[in-house]
């Protein structure tokens, strides 16, 4: 059977496109993770459909990774098929900017920038995806995705739809997406505003100063926790609780950031959810808060 799925993979994506046993640490920004048994990198929307057709009617479990910005992967690895979307066009028509999913969300940015076009400001220094961006409504420095797009193109069912800004879902770090997972963004619909290009770069500028001067560059996976409210910052929660810099293994509670948790060299999955476990049972203990996670656990 394996030996079909490969052959039936490389016809429909080529050859290149298909590797086995790929170490996730490599394609995921924390760095962690085992091996994905398949590594499919589809170049079309034709060819993903025609994959996603054909693995669900095998059951072959499978996963879309944008930029494994946002993803702890096991340290068992992913005994499916990790698909990679290899269709990353980026198109002003005129009245939107429309990406494709797999699109680089710095590209989009400076695309936009590059058209004098205002809104993306806040998504500068965001590692990721279009797909991803829209998946996790992604959002910085008071912005996010909901605030900008206006439609996306999506896999559903073996047909693709276009679903307008209200049947996205989104909200904060939410989308239909994540109750559907079978659903899978194939682009977006950006509506922007005409600006003074030096007004846009200023903008970006700041926002990315302050990234950098903010947040770890040790290898992580962003923001480990979802606000419980608004005005609830769980960096600073975990800070005032004395966490900063506590270590499990190789996986540190940033001492830069305490709402992130970072690999200093070695960490596995594991010795991230041991932490992620702590912090969630000390905030609850001293705030009565369960902290759900941002990040997507792929096992």
């Amino acid at each position: 059977m394996e030996q079909i799925l490969k052959s039936y993979i490389e016809h429909i994506c080529g050859k290149e496109s298909v590797a086995e046993n790929v170490p996730l640490s490599t394609k995921t920004t924390f760095k962690i993770g085992g091996p994905a048994r398949w590594f499919v990198t589809v170049p079309t929307k034709q060819a993903l459909m025609r994959l996603i057709s054909a693995l669900n009617y095998i059951e072959q479990p499978w996963f879309i990774i944008g930029a494994g910005a946002n993803v702890l992967a096991s340290d068992e690895g992913y005994n499916g098929v990790v698909i990679k979307l290899g269709f990353r066009d980026i198109i002003d028509n005129g009245c939107f900017i429309y990406a494709d999913a797999g699109a680089n969300l710095k590209r989009l940015c400076n695309f936009a920038r590059e058209q004098s076009l205002s809104g993306l400001e806040f998504a500068t220094g965001i590692p990721g995806t279009v797909g991803g961006a829209v998946y996790m409504n992604a959002g910085a420095h008071g912005g996010q995705i909901s605030d900008v797009v206006a439609m996306a193109d999506v896999l559903v069912d073996g047909d693709i739809k276009t679903l307008d800004a209200r049947q996205l879902g989104l909200n904060y770090r939410k989308s239909i997406f994540q109750r559907k997972r079978n659903w899978i963004i194939l682009g977006a619909y950006f509506y922007l505003k005409k600006s003074d290009k030096t007004e846009i770069i200023t903008k970006e500028h700041n926002n990315l100063m302050k990234r950098l001067e903010s947040q770890p560059t040790l290898p992580s996976a962003g923001s480990v926790f979802k606000r419980p409210s608004q005005d609830f910052a769980v960096g600073k929660a975990v800070d005032e609780l004395g966490l900063k810099g506590t270590k499990i293994g190789g996986a540190q509670i940033s001492d830069i950031h305490a709402g992130f948790i970072v690999n200093t060299g070695g960490a596995t999955c594991k010795d991230v959810l041991e932490l992620v476990k702590l912090v969630r049972s000390k905030i609850r203990q001293s705030h009565n808060i369960y902290l759900q996670t941002e990040i997507q656990i792929l096992e």
